[in-house]
């Protein structure tokens, strides 16, 4: 069940009993309502009461209870994995804008940025070499194989030219020039395959070896410039004034907090700053209030360390899902809700800190002219309410349409208007143990 620190019962007619048992509706009756004496059967029987409807000022409210939380808030993280050097601040201190948070060990880090720093010139070469005229190292190697294969294959013919007239003269064998003949169709293919390789490289350069050069060099760039920026969150410095609040955590030992010496991973969260006149408040409702405020709702919030303060603020959001309550069916569900106070004063965000109890009241409707009943006046079942109304031609019954309901009475929606007189005997009151029936 969510903390409360008062009940009221369904505010529309089909809850409107409820609020009728309470013992201060009647006490607030007797101050609204003249008292007119009926026939009584006996010295015991309640005299009649009646109400002249006058429209006034009419409230239906909520009361729970929460704590007090940081409502606009700045989260620190980690920018890298690594270990904590130096803190510069507590938690629940105040900070000013650019102090010193935290200093991390960056070793690694800077070691992975050197790595980046030298893929990064790596791909500049090869950028620039894909871009140039030449088209690139690919296409300059593959000329020069060329050319050593045509300059190899003008070799061979020549020394096949001067085989051939030896061997007509009869000066070698025949093997020799056999051997030579074999080597020049050798030869030849190996120009050809150059001048393939060649072609390749040359439509490489033109095309998608530009573009690959291009996106690895872009790539290169972009994780230099990550790892650049991450080593300058080395020092971690705070980005505004306000108060260090502690990351929020399950763990058992959640109030240790990050500490000197303690393994941060990336994106870790080492706190938040909130700002002291900007706060919240952080409570549960439960199944029955869940659809009844709603965010907008104006709301009034005081504490018992707030020395006095009545703060006004707003519903600021109600949570779309049950909070987790253990074992299945366990307990009832309750939801997440949260209240942003408006308009604090410095002195009273010197006052208010973050953690108090705080008590809020949530304006559920209110209206500045309204009919309001005694809950004892109205009679019928849930779906057919009625009053007793006298006018010139005596006592009737009138059927009405109720609305919200509140400690001083119920609201009146339809079939009464101003002037109207509404009259009611409330019921007799138990006896006193051991006196005389």
């Amino acid at each position: 069940m969510a903390d409360r620190f008062e009940r009221l019962r369904p505010r529309t007619w089909r809850g409107w009993a409820g609020a009728a048992a309470g013992l201060a509706v009647v006490a607030a009756v007797g101050v609204l309502a003249t008292g007119r004496g009926g026939k009584a059967g006996g010295g015991d029987q309640p005299a009649e009461q009646s109400l002249t409807l006058a429209p006034r000022p009419f409230e239906a409210t909520v009361g729970l209870a929460g704590t007090v939380v940081a409502g606009e808030r700045i989260d620190i993280i980690a920018p890298f994995d690594g270990g904590v050097r130096k803190l510069g601040f507590e938690y629940g201190a105040p900070v000013t804008q650019g102090q010193v948070l935290a200093e991390l060990d960056a070793g690694e880090t800077a070691q992975r940025r050197n790595e980046a720093e030298s893929a990064y010139l790596k791909a500049v070469d090869a950028e620039t070499d894909a871009a140039s005229p030449g088209g690139g190292p690919d296409v300059t190697r593959a000329r020069r194989a060329l050319a050593g294969a045509e300059l190899s294959q003008k070799d061979v013919d020549r020394r096949m030219q001067e085989t051939k007239g030896l061997l007509d003269k009869g000066l070698v064998a025949r093997t020799e020039y056999d051997t030579l003949a074999q080597q020049q169709q050798l030869q030849a293919m190996a120009v050809d395959a150059a001048r393939d390789d060649l072609a390749q490289a040359i439509r490489k350069s033109r095309g998608s070896g530009r573009r690959v050069a291009a996106l690895d060099l872009q790539n290169a760039g972009t994780r230099l410039n990550d790892l650049n920026t991450r080593l300058q969150g080395a020092v971690i410095r705070a980005p505004e004034a306000g108060i260090v609040v502690r990351p929020p955590s399950d763990k058992a030992d959640a109030n240790a907090g990050v500490h000197v010496g303690s393994t941060l991973a990336k994106g870790q969260l080492i706190g938040s700053i909130a700002r002291p006149d900007r706060l919240a408040v952080a409570f549960k409702l439960d199944e029955a209030d869940a659809n009844r405020v709603r965010p907008g709702q104006a709301v009034r919030v005081t504490g018992p360390g707030f020395n006095g303060a009545v703060l006004s603020g707003h519903v600021a959001s109600v949570a779309g899902e049950a909070a987790p309550s253990g074992p299945l069916g366990a307990a009832k569900a309750t939801f997440s809700a949260r209240v942003q106070i408006d308009g604090m004063t410095p002195e009273q965000a010197a006052v208010i800190r973050i953690g108090m109890s705080a008590e809020v009241t949530i304006i559920l409707h209110r209206s500045d002219a309204a009919l309001v009943l005694p809950p004892a006046a109205v009679q019928g079942v849930l779906t057919a309410a009625a009053v007793k109304v006298r006018d010139r031609s005596g006592v009737r019954q009138v059927p009405v349409r109720l609305g919200f309901a509140a400690p001083d009475g119920i609201e009146v929606l339809g079939g009464l208007k101003p002037g109207d007189t509404v009259v009611w005997t409330p019921p007799a009151p138990p006896p006193t143990p051991g006196a005389p029936s």
